[in-house]
């Protein structure tokens, strides 16, 4: 695989006192992944696209590996924690870190929004923002 982007899905929220499956995250996502592969970008979500029953470290390693081997690092920006480690190792490595705002970002109050967004590359309103910067 080359010439691929990373997508860093959000799958659980907190809801003020721990993480919790969220499915309207869940299909946000693949809503999304659907609007930029039909785009005609290739992109690859661990979530997907690895086998989720392999044991935790392992799938941290081959993240990591797809992330270091990506074109670039889509995240789509949220209140769980799992994207911004994902985000962290690639902002780290110095690979182009790309957010696309949900309204799960907004629970974060404007001053800690401010300082995530301080990582990334650019950061977009919607995906097709996204897609129109990507195929410039």
């Amino acid at each position: 695989m080359k010439d691929y982007y990373f997508l860093c899905t959000p799958l659980y929220s907190w809801n003020g006192s721990k993480l919790v499956w969220d499915e309207e995250m869940h299909k946000g996502w693949e809503s999304v992944v659907k609007k930029l592969e039909s785009s005609g970008l290739k992109i690859v979500v661990a979530f997907r696209d690895l086998p989720q029953k392999k044991s935790g470290a392992w799938l941290r390693e081959k993240e990591f590996q797809l992330i270091k081997d990506a074109k670039g690092v889509i995240v789509l920006m949220g209140n769980t924690p799992g994207i911004y480690a994902e985000s962290g190792y690639a902002n780290g490595i110095g690979k182009p870190l790309y957010g696309v705002r949900t309204p799960r970002l907004l629970d974060f109050g404007q001053k800690v929004q401010d300082w995530i967004e301080s990582i990334y590359t650019k950061v977009f309103e919607d995906p097709e923002e996204l897609i129109a910067f990507l195929k410039k």
